[in-house]
C-alpha cells in the first residue's frame, strides 16, 4: 500500500509499505478520508512529541476489508469511523473513570500509524459504525466533532449566555454550531483571516471580528461585564492570554486548542481569585464518538461547508501550511485519489 511517512520533522514522503495484517482485536479500513488536523501540523513542525518514522492521520472513516480472528462486531464491507485513541485500560486514569487522560495513551496518527495511507489497522472497539445517510468524507470529521462534544461539555454554557469563541477555523465553526444547540444567546468569533471569519459567520456567529475589535464588541452586548464564557480554539498563545481580558467576573475559560509544549501564559493569580475565575482544559474525545455521529445523522449539526479541500497523500506536505489554502477551512486527504 501506498503511506505518507513523516520521516523527521518537517519530512514527509509517500511510500509503498507493507500492508497491515490485523491483529486478534483488530480490523482493518481501506481509509476513504482522512482530516487534516492542527495536531498533524503541530507533529509536523516539531512541536508535539512522537517517534519518527509515523504515519500521521487520527480523523478518518473508510470500508473494513479485513478482520483479525476475534473481530466480530463488523463485516467486510462495513463502513466506520475512528476513534483514535487508545488507551492501556490499567492505568490509575483508566480505573478511575477518565480514560482519556491515560498515562499508556497510544493514538492511531499519533503513537501508532494513522489514517494518512490506503489502508490502517485499528483495534475493533475503536471502531464505529457510519449510518448509511452520512458520506465517508463527512464520517472523517466525527473526531473533531467528537472532540468539540467534550470541549463544550467542560465549558458548562447555559442557555441565555454570551460566548466568545476565538479562532474560527473547522474546529471554531464546530465550537460555533454546538454552542448554539446549547442555547447561548450570542455568539461573537474572533479571527484575524477574513476568510474564516466568513466561515464563522457561516456557521451562525452572531457577530464576527478580527481580534482588536472583540473588546468593543462585547461592551456593546454587554457593558462593564464580559463574556459568560470564552473558548479559545486558535491555539495561539497570545490569543490565549487575551481571553482572560474578554471573559467577565464569575466566568470561564476554556482553552480548548493544542498550543506548543514550552508555550507559558502571563495570568494574574490575583484575579482569577478575586474575580473567581474558572479556567478548563480539553482533551480528545472521551465517549463522545456515537454523540457526534448522531449530530450529524439527525442534520443539526453540518459539516459540508467546512470541508473546502480535497487532496490525494501526494499533496500532504501543501496541506501542513495552511497559507498554502485562500479558503482556510478543512482539508481532506483522500488516499485513493
Amino acid at each position: 500500500m501506498r503511506a505518507a511517512v513523516l520521516k523527521a520533522p518537517r519530512h514527509l514522503a509517500v511510500e509503498t509499505v507493507a500492508d497491515p495484517e490485523p491483529a486478534p482485536d483488530e480490523v482493518v479500513v481501506q481509509v476513504a478520508a482522512c482530516g487534516v488536523c492542527g495536531t498533524d501540523r503541530a507533529i509536523y513542525r516539531d512541536e508535539y512529541p512522537v517517534r519518527h518514522p509515523l504515519v500521521m492521520g487520527h480523523e478518518y472513516a473508510g470500508t473494513v476489508v479485513s478482520l483479525g480472528a476475534q473481530a466480530h462486531g463488523f463485516a467486510i464491507g462495513d463502513r466506520i469511523v475512528i476513534d483514535p485513541n487508545v488507551v492501556d485500560d490499567v492505568c490509575y486514569f483508566c480505573r478511575h473513570g477518565v480514560d482519556h487522560l491515560c498515562s499508556g495513551l497510544s493514538p492511531l496518527g499519533v503513537a501508532r500509524p494513522g489514517g494518512f495511507a490506503e489502508l490502517s489497522a485499528v483495534p475493533e472497539r475503536y471502531a464505529y459504525a457510519l449510518p448509511p445517510s452520512l458520506s465517508l468524507e463527512a464520517g472523517s470529521q466525527v473526531e473533531p466533532i467528537a472532540c468539540c462534544v467534550h470541549g463544550i461539555d467542560r465549558a458548562q454554557i447555559a442557555p441565555g449566555d454570551i460566548v466568545l469563541i476565538s479562532g474560527s477555523g473547522p474546529i471554531g465553526c464546530i465550537l460555533i454550531q454546538l454552542t448554539r444547540l446549547q442555547g447561548a444567546a450570542r455568539i461573537v468569533a474572533v479571527d484575524p483571516n477574513p476568510a474564516r471569519r466568513a466561515l464563522a459567520e457561516a456557521a451562525g456567529a452572531d457577530i464576527v471580528c478580527a481580534p482588536d475589535g472583540a473588546a468593543s464588541a462585547l461592551a456593546a452586548l454587554r457593558p462593564g461585564a464580559g463574556a459568560d464564557v470564552v473558548i479559545e480554539a486558535s491555539g495561539s498563545p497570545a490569543a490565549a492570554e487575551a481571553a482572560f481580558e474578554f471573559v467577565r467576573r464569575g466566568g470561564t475559560v476554556l482553552l480548548f486548542a493544542v498550543y506548543p509544549e514550552a508555550a507559558r501564559l502571563s495570568v494574574s493569580p490575583f484575579r482569577i481569585n478575586e474575580d473567581e475565575l474558572r479556567i478548563v482544559g480539553s482533551l480528545n474525545n472521551p465517549h463522545t464518538h456515537q454523540r457526534a455521529i448522531d449530530l450529524l445523522e439527525s442534520g443539526r449539526l453540518d459539516v459540508s461547508a467546512l470541508i473546502t479541500d480535497m487532496l490525494s497523500l501526494d499533496e500532504l506536505e501543501r496541506a501542513m501550511d495552511i497559507t498554502n489554502f485562500p479558503q482556510a477551512g478543512k482539508i481532506v486527504i483522500q488516499p485513493f485519489a
